[in-house]
């Protein structure tokens, strides 16, 4: 906003007809006793399992989410609550799965697909967090090549004695194809969202939100 300059000729007085200065006087009672609160946020659209998500550089599918025992080193079993995806990476490099964010840490404007897995409700508390990792012939890798779909799968270790929820809901991110600043133009699929000032925490769009019953399933 700019101040208006030295100098400058004061204004005659403009006569404000009654109804709208009654008008006025009802705005500032109206907002003195609570009145025009902010409209409620739009939720992101919903999804099912199933339905292909556009994300930018991803098309992605849930699959399932399963309550699964496994058997670990020294024929010991672990428990996992695991969220199974298809991804195909429509863009034309590879691209890395990376790591999803951890609660209550906040985001980054991050380039890898499990980045772009904000939040679950409820949180699924480990003591490591979540792998993340893609599944092909039975060989694990952390890479998403161009034009192929692949098996991404998302492993919460659990307790043996825990109790896997119902369902799992999931806020979906998506990736925007800009510049990395005003002097370097090389262009990057970056997650998107929102950081008005420049200098404050980024806030990730919710591009879509999906719920996935969790069955109980043997390996």
């Amino acid at each position: 906003m700019t101040s208006s300059p030295n100098g400058a000729r004061r204004r005659r007085p403009v006569l404000v007809p009654v109804a709208s200065a009654l008008a006025v006087v009802g705005i500032g009672v109206t907002a003195a006793l609570g009145g025009f609160k902010e409209a409620p946020e739009k939720p992101p659209p919903t999804v099912s399992p199933g339905d292909v998500i556009d994300q930018g550089q991803f098309h992605t599918q849930f699959i399932k989410a399963i309550d699964t025992t496994e058997k670990g080193d020294f024929g010991t079993d672990k428990r996992y609550l695991e969220l199974v995806l298809k991804v195909t990476n429509m863009g034309t490099e590879t691209a890395s799965v990376g790591l999803m964010p951890e609660p209550g840490k906040g985001f980054h404007q991050s380039t890898t697909f499990a980045s772009s897995l904000l939040r679950t409700r409820p949180e699924i508390k480990t003591k490591y967090g979540p792998d993340v990792s893609v599944l092909s012939l039975g060989v694990e890798s952390h890479q998403l090549h161009p034009g192929i779909t692949t098996t991404v799968v998302v492993k919460y270790e659990l307790e043996p004695t825990a109790t896997a929820p119902s369902e799992v809901s999931l806020d979906v991110g998506s990736f925007a194809y800009e510049t990395v600043g005003m002097r370097d133009q090389t262009h990057y699929w970056f997650l998107a969202g929102q950081n008005e000032d420049g200098e404050g925490p980024f806030e990730p769009d919710v591009a879509a939100r999906i719920t996935l019953p969790v069955r109980k399933e043997s390996s």
